[in-house]
């Protein structure tokens, strides 16, 4: 018995000495992290770094982190960002937000508000391989333009042929874009709901190191299946598209939709579009109604060529580029 004592005794001493040192390990391996994005430029900063759950998890709470891009403008600030695993299995970590966040643009800082968001990364030697997130409530703020979502999860999954690209699905329950002034008063029965598949490739692997330096850009896209439900409207939208260095998409999209035009009128006067940019959607799908031969219905296949959008040799419009630097 007191042979049995001893050696639970010393495994509970060595599994006790193992999980602090995994634990200082972790901490000053973040800190390293964030003394080698300040070194290369990156404007970065956190209050506090804190790790706990002794016994079964090293579960990382970073108090006040900001992350601003060396090559741009792009940034992210937080009140915390939580990072928690179980102790014997690293690769897999759940990711834990706070209710408001900062994104920083080009354009200006995008306020993001959320209830209940949480990440799933299972990543090799720092390279995201799967990832799921979801939130109840996600709506985002900028100077011009908001987005208001409800019930969204979204999952990204890295295709082994290629270690730059990845499948990503996309459900969000309920969707609408608005001006900031009414971003808070959209009624449920507003909101339209979007579920989305599609490939994407970029000019290098997702990493935690991408979001502090060169941000990865998207070189090629796939839409499998996009479908906006609005009412009793749903528009479909499929295709595929090469980008170039600006961002500018090279490819053909196939848009289809029935009783268009009153899902939009709908939707201008609830205030879930501003006017401008309802006015501008209306003029495009008109002219584009007159290809399918119906004045409310869509059926048509454009050309992408440099973001010019083309029906036959026709431009009829221009993308703006694919580029969040």
């Amino acid at each position: 018995m007191k042979r049995l004592l001893a050696v639970i005794i010393v495994a509970t001493l060595a599994y006790s000495g193992w999980w602090f040192y995994a634990a200082y390990n972790l901490r000053s391996s973040v800190a390293d992290w964030f003394a080698t994005q300040r070194a290369a430029g990156a404007q970065v900063d956190y209050a506090d770094l804190t790790v706990r759950g002794f016994p079964n998890r090293t579960d990382l709470t970073i108090t006040e982190p900001m992350i601003i891009a060396a090559d741009g403008p792009f940034g992210w600030s937080a009140p915390f960002l939580q990072i928690l695993a179980l102790s014997y299995n690293q690769r897999h970590v759940i990711v834990a937000l706070p209710d408001t966040q900062t994104l920083t643009t080009g354009k200006g800082d995008v306020a993001v508000a959320s209830d209940g968001m949480l990440a799933s990364v299972i990543h090799d030697n720092g390279a995201v391989v799967r990832s799921n997130l979801e939130s109840t409530v996600l709506n985002m703020t900028g100077p011009d333009h908001a987005l208001a979502m409800a019930d969204v999860n979204a999952a990204l999954q890295k295709i082994d042929a290629n270690p730059a690209s990845y499948r990503v699905a996309i459900s969000i329950g309920s969707l609408a874009a608005t001006s900031p002034q009414v971003a808070q008063n959209i009624s449920p029965e507003s909101l339209a709901s979007l579920r989305a598949e599609l490939e994407l490739s970029f000019d290098h692997p997702l990493t935690a190191d991408a979001f502090a330096g060169a941000l990865p850009q998207v070189t090629g896209m796939t839409l499998t299946r996009s479908e906006i439900n609005y009412g009793a409207v749903t528009f479909k939208v499929t295709g595929n598209a090469t980008f170039d260095a600006a961002g500018r998409a090279t490819g053909e999209v196939t848009l289809t939709a029935e009783n268009w035009r009153d899902a939009i009128s709908n939707a201008r006067e609830n205030g879930d579009l501003p006017a401008v940019l309802s006015e501008g959607i209306i003029e495009l799908l008109s002219m584009l109604s007159t290809f399918s031969g119906a004045r409310d219905a869509l059926d048509v296949t454009l050309g992408l060529d440099r973001g010019t959008v083309l029906i036959g040799p026709i431009p009829v419009g221009k993308l703006p580029p694919l580029d969040w630097r």
